[in-house]
């Protein structure tokens, strides 16, 4: 099976990036500029290196909550984790 070719990304696209990179999720920016989610990331990490990105406002919703919310389920609170002490390597001999 042969794998989907991407075009190069240019300067344009990186612009676009920038200024959508907080409204909008990775992939898409990808459908919308016809380049690759990674494509998309790698200019975002590029421009990290070099200015500071707004921090993101959209994100993909959680399938499992969303289809929980369609069938009226009711969805548990987050179970607070109770802090084992946990040993690292052997056990001492006495």
């Amino acid at each position: 099976m042969a794998r989907k070719r991407s075009r190069p990304y240019t300067k344009d696209d990186v612009e676009f990036v920038h200024k959508n990179y907080a409204e909008m999720t990775a992939i898409e920016i990808a459908e919308k500029l016809g380049i690759s989610k990674f494509q998309v990331s790698k200019i975002v990490s590029e421009l990290r290196k070099h200015i500071d990105l707004p921090k993101k406002t959209a994100k993909r919703p959680n399938p499992i909550l969303e289809y929980l919310k369609a069938k009226g389920l009711p969805i548990k609170e987050e179970v607070k984790m109770i802090k084992k002490t946990v040993s690292r390597g052997r056990k001492k001999k006495s």
